[in-house]
């Protein structure tokens, strides 16, 4: 599959995901209210699509991955978890814009949670790829001072050091007269 269309656009990405989790926020009660949904998947729903908003904040950030992102007791999603609620999240947004080709912020809707989804199976993953850029800007150790290296210690022998032998008289060394 090629690259998608916003692939590298992050803060787009968290934008939607954003947009994605305050959907659940606002539908879901409606939702359990008529039955369709039992709290327990609703809450569910909301705390997964809330770990990748949050996810992807956090690398438009440039934020190191929380551990609770990963840990489902501690509010986080499984990777499996993410990938499903994004694709059930895609359905009715690719409907509409397969219906309403030419109404371009459903298209782009549509474009972007696809591009969520492809992010998640992704190899390098957005999140390595961020955590790699942010190593790369944090500034590199200093040196210690050359004077300190090429000033001879104390504690160092000063014996001379002998000269090394003659190779006269050695055998070949990799099919060349030494």
């Amino acid at each position: 599959m090629p690259a998608p269309r916003w692939q590298h656009d992050h803060e787009l990405l968290a934008c939607v995901a954003s947009q994605l989790h305050a959907l659940r926020i606002t539908g879901y009660p409606e939702l359990v209210d008529a039955g369709r949904m039992t709290p327990l998947a609703a809450a569910d729903g909301i705390r997964i699509m809330g770990t990748i908003a949050c996810t992807w904040w956090a690398i438009v950030d440039g934020q190191p991955e929380a551990a609770w992102t990963q840990d489902p007791e501690l509010g986080g999603a499984w990777p499996y978890e993410r990938l499903h609620a994004l694709t059930v999240a895609a359905r009715r947004p690719r409907a509409a814009a397969i219906e309403l080709p030419n109404d371009y912020e459903i298209v782009g809707f549509a474009d972007a949670i696809d591009t969520l989804i492809w992010w998640e199976t992704a190899q390098p993953s957005a999140r390595l790829i961020a955590d790699c850029n942010r190593a790369l800007r944090q500034p590199a150790p200093t040196p210690a001072p050359i004077a300190a290296i090429v000033a001879p210690s104390a504690t160092k022998s000063t014996a001379p050091i002998a000269p090394a032998a003659p190779r006269a008289g050695m055998p070949f060394q990799f099919g060349v007269a030494a």
